[in-house]
């Protein structure tokens, strides 16, 4: 048994370092008391469904004020946490049993088994005493490192009295609350109670005053009805009069004009008097004739001569307008030409801009090859020095010392080894014949563009400058 490893039903968990609970923390359990519960609504629930409509304003400063209560209620005093370690010291979750263990991921599992004799009765088991593991450590506790019930309760019972408090104060403000729906419930009783009263009053003066303009408008149609047959009869009774009246006189004239009441002067005017007059008419109109024939031919001499001025006034006025037609036509001539003019120049300009951009598009030639550059790279068993640039050129067998000792040669700052070149012609009647060859002409340790106005200097012996 010894050797057996304690088996847990349980994975091992850390202890953890808290001492009281987070009030904010619910761990998933509602309150058990239904009066606590938030979704209960406690009171009179029939005094919600007639609150009277309040004023925005006044709302928003009702909700500001119980803001103002609730955080002037929820401002307790922070509960103080463990003091911190002293100097060189610091906390740490320890183990207190007896016997510490190991706790790991997995514990050591393993299989044993033993025979024992088939008639011997299994002997109790003994006391399991875990096998001691792990490493003992010990610290010293000072005075005052240990739990002061004192010192830490005191937060405890705060947050009790503060939260007993802020509930209290939430209980009263509800009541206060309650009591303010009541009273608006009350006052919009007597108002609606008071508007309803008005109403009816209005109601019936206005049923009243419709009933009697319902009887002045009946009344009204009787008269105008009773009018209207008074102006029929006196209209009848007029029209009869007055075809009565002229009834005698009409029949006269009829009778008069069938011949029925003859009269001899009348008889010799129409028989006599007017015969005469119709030609005594007739003349006269003969004679205003003539007259008038006389006046149009005077009016048509006099018009004959207003024409010939009007005529001649035309005349003018054609040739003026001729004259402004003429420069018109002038003044469209000049403004084709400026308009081909100024199609010229921008032809002009276009043809300037083409030649721009064709100068602006040409590339020079590069610029010729420096006659110094510096040589980079030495090939003594190919006789070639590496230019910089990367090209590459032969060197006389016989100044090839010279220049690696140069070329080894440790330079001040901005000093490097420049080399000019030359190009030699291969010799005439050569057969095959070859291509021209660039040979090292010379070199020097100096700054490139410096001694290239005295060639004679730097050129020959390739020594380093003093």
């Amino acid at each position: 048994m010894q050797g057996q490893v304690q088996q847990f039903a349980s994975a091992p968990q850390a202890v953890g370092s808290r001492k009281y609970r987070d009030p904010n923390e619910t761990n998933g359990r509602t309150a058990a008391n239904i009066a606590w519960d938030r979704r209960v609504v406690r009171g009179n629930t029939y005094a919600a469904l007639v609150q009277p409509e309040q004023d925005m304003a006044e709302i928003q400063k009702q909700r500001e004020a119980q803001r103002r209560r609730l955080m002037r209620a929820n401002q307790t005093q922070k509960r103080p946490t463990t003091p911190e370690a002293v100097p060189g010291r610091k906390h740490t979750d320890i183990q207190t049993d007896s016997y510490l263990e190991e706790l790991t991921e997995r514990t050591v599992e393993f299989e044993a088994e033993t025979q024992t004799d088939f008639i011997l009765d299994r002997p109790p088991s003994p006391l399991f005493m875990p096998a001691k593991i792990g490493v003992d450590i010990e610290t010293q506790i000072e005075e005052g490192e240990l739990f002061d019930f004192d010192v830490e309760c005191e937060p405890v019972l705060e947050v009790l009295v503060g939260k007993t408090l802020e509930q209290s104060m939430m209980e009263v403000l509800e009541e206060e609350e309650l009591a303010s729906l009541q009273r608006h419930q009350e006052d919009f009783e007597k108002k609606r109670n008071a508007e309803l009263l008005e109403v009816q009053r209005m109601e019936a003066a206005e049923k009243r005053r419709h009933d009697e303009m319902q009887r002045r408008v009946q009344q009204q149609q009787a008269q105008h009805e009773r009018d209207l047959a008074t102006m029929r009869k006196v209209l009848s009774r007029n029209i009869a009069s007055q075809h009565l009246e002229g009834l005698k006189d009409s029949m006269l004239l009829h009778l008069n004009d069938a011949g029925v009441f003859a009269d001899n002067l009348n008889v010799a005017v129409e028989s006599k008097f007017l015969p005469n007059l119709l030609k005594m008419v007739s003349k006269q109109m003969e004679q205003n004739v003539k007259d008038r024939q006389v006046a149009d031919t005077v009016v048509a001499s006099s018009l004959a001569g207003k024409l010939e001025q009007h005529s001649e006034i035309l005349d003018i006025e054609r040739r003026r307008l001729d004259k402004i037609d003429e420069a018109e036509r002038q003044a469209r001539v000049e403004k084709a030409e400026q308009l081909a003019r100024r199609q010229a120049e921008a032809e002009k300009v276009r043809q300037q801009q083409q030649l721009m951009m064709e100068w602006e598009a040409f590339v020079p030639d590069p610029p010729p090859k420096p006659d110094e550059v510096e040589i980079t790279e030495i090939k003594a068993d190919e006789l070639v020095a590496v230019f910089a640039d990367g090209s590459t050129t032969s060197v006389p067998e016989d100044r090839l010392a010279e220049l690696q000792e140069l070329f080894a040669q440790e330079k001040e700052e901005g000093m490097q080894l420049l080399g000019k070149t030359v190009v030699v012609e291969p010799p005439e009647g050569e057969d095959p014949p070859s291509e021209p060859k660039t040979v090292l002409e010379s070199f020097r340790i100096g700054k490139p563009g410096e001694g290239l106005a005295d060639p004679e200097a730097g050129e020959g012996d390739g020594a380093a400058p003093e």
